[in-house]
């Protein structure tokens, strides 16, 4: 099955051949990519590196957090990308985007405030888990509308941070 992913402004064409190879833009790739049951975190294998990911479902694009950042995925299969394509439609950023957190962890810091308006990329949360910190940026350019957590709170996995519109 063929589909075309946009992450911002790039567009990568992925053909998923079976559960243990796709095709990125031309590269084949062996993968293993492993669901943990009831849960948004997965399990990639790609090459020889390992990454833990968390991903939520949003309206019409999926929110995939990788490393501490959080990127805005939309996802189509070649059919539709063509009906879209024959509409003439126009993808907006518009909509309240919940930044949640990965995994368990203790925040050290929300260095934003409400109100605030945030350009993408700007750091929005920073929570420590495992030993280690990772920060959180905002996946596009909004407005803060709440801040759910303070430093210092110990979270649990998918608690909401920050919420962005």
């Amino acid at each position: 099955m063929k589909y075309v992913s946009t992450v911002g402004e790039r567009e990568f064409t992925i053909d998923i051949n079976d559960d243990e190879h796709i095709v990125i833009d031309g590269e084949k790739l062996k993968i293993d990519f492993q669901g943990l049951t009831g849960t948004p975190l997965f399990s990639l294998i790609m090459g020889c590196q390992s990454y833990d990911v968390n991903i939520d479902k949003g309206d019409d694009i999926y929110h995939v957090s990788l490393k501490g950042t959080i990127y805005d995925v939309k996802v189509e299969d070649e059919r539709t990308r063509r009906l879209a394509g024959l509409k003439g439609s126009v993808a907006v950023d518009v909509g309240e985007i919940l930044i949640k957190a990965p995994m368990p962890g203790i925040v050290v810091a929300t260095p934003v405030e409400t109100g605030q308006s945030v350009a993408k990329g700007d750091i929005i949360a920073i929570l420590e888990s495992m030993k280690m910190q990772n920060e959180f940026r905002a996946p596009r350019d909004g407005v803060v509308s709440s801040i759910r957590v303070k430093a210092g709170d110990k979270i649990d996995q998918n608690t909401i941070m920050v919420t962005i519109s």
